[in-house]
């Protein structure tokens, strides 16, 4: 039987269970804040990060399934709530041109850092190439993980980012030796 919980942070979180599987689609207004995540918080204190709520139209989603019993053992079955959570913000690094690119991947040249994206990143574009960014989580592990020895740290107001440039053809770019960001193609 189909159930509508409403999520902290604003939006829906529709679930669906389907045998030993469970259907999770959430969907929040577009506020152009940025990209929110999905956590669900279960009643003895277990926390499940769902994924990242993608553009779809005029508001953000996100579908997955899932076995039951992977929120059994992270204490999130079968009493839950959702929650919403700013986790992408835009415009707060004090730069502007940040967007979320929703399919990353399109842009970089090496297939397997494609396979490394883990869904939207902020993407900025500048004169001969191009930037990435992704909040530095030590929960998780970290996207474009092939190239995070090439990443530099920025500290922004919602936290400490991972940013990698790229030049045009989405090939990673090398700082010079010395200095922070930009550089020449590998």
């Amino acid at each position: 039987m189909e159930q509508r919980l409403e999520m902290e942070g604003g939006g829906s979180l529709t679930v669906e269970p389907e045998g030993v599987r469970v259907r999770l689609t959430a969907r929040r207004p577009a506020d152009g804040r940025g990209l929110y995540k999905v956590w669900l918080h279960g009643e003895r204190g277990g926390n499940f990060l769902r994924g990242t709520l993608a553009p779809e139209g005029e508001q953000l989603e996100l579908r997955r399934a899932l076995p039951v019993g992977e929120l059994e053992r992270a204490g999130c079955w079968p009493r839950f709530r959702a929650r919403a959570v700013l986790a992408f913000p835009f415009g707060e690094s004090g730069e502007r041109g940040w967007y979320c690119e929703a399919h990353p991947e399109r842009l970089l040249a090496d297939p397997v850092l494609r396979g490394q994206t883990g869904g939207p990143m902020l993407c900025r574009r500048g004169e001969g190439g191009f930037s990435l960014a992704a909040p530095f989580r030590t929960n998780c592990p970290a996207v474009l993980e092939g190239a995070l020895l090439l990443a530099r740290a920025e500290r922004w107001s919602s936290g400490l980012y991972l940013i990698w440039d790229f030049d045009a053809q989405g090939r990673p770019v090398l700082p010079p030796a010395g200095e922070k960001g930009g550089g020449r193609s590998l």
